[in-house]
């Protein structure tokens, strides 16, 4: 049996601190992904929360959206994923419905967010 080795990858795009460019044809766009978008401390409790032992999980680059609402009273529901790998989306569904964090930023409240998240996973 082998063991899942989670490298630490768990990336939330919205979370992200850098330009991107991408490549459309011959033209180069530069897109700049905002810093201060309030997500960087849930990134990091996701990441440090989920569990990469599960023998279930499929291995290399795994793609999920997770979706959920920050309720008037700041904290995180109806929470869903969907992506590559059934057994990391309920991972990332049990962490971010468990996680006892508040949000206290009134302008996030009452807002449904999408967020893609990539784990990547490698045997050892």
């Amino acid at each position: 049996m082998a063991k899942i080795l989670g490298v630490f990858g768990i990336l939330i795009a919205a979370g992200f601190t850098s330009n991107i460019s991408a490549q459309d044809s011959n033209v180069i766009k530069e897109v700049k992904i905002n810093s201060n978008d309030g997500f960087g401390e849930l990134r990091n409790l996701v990441m440090q929360n989920f569990d990469f032992t599960n023998p279930e999980f499929t291995e290399g680059k795994i793609n999920s959206t997770v979706s959920f609402e920050v309720a008037e009273n700041g904290r995180i529901s109806h929470v869903s994923v969907n992506g590559d790998c059934k057994y990391v989306n309920k991972e990332i569904e049990n962490v971010m419905s468990n996680l006892l964090y508040k949000f206290d930023n009134a302008s996030k409240m009452n807002s449904v967010y999408a967020l893609p998240v990539t784990v990547f996973i490698a045997s050892k």
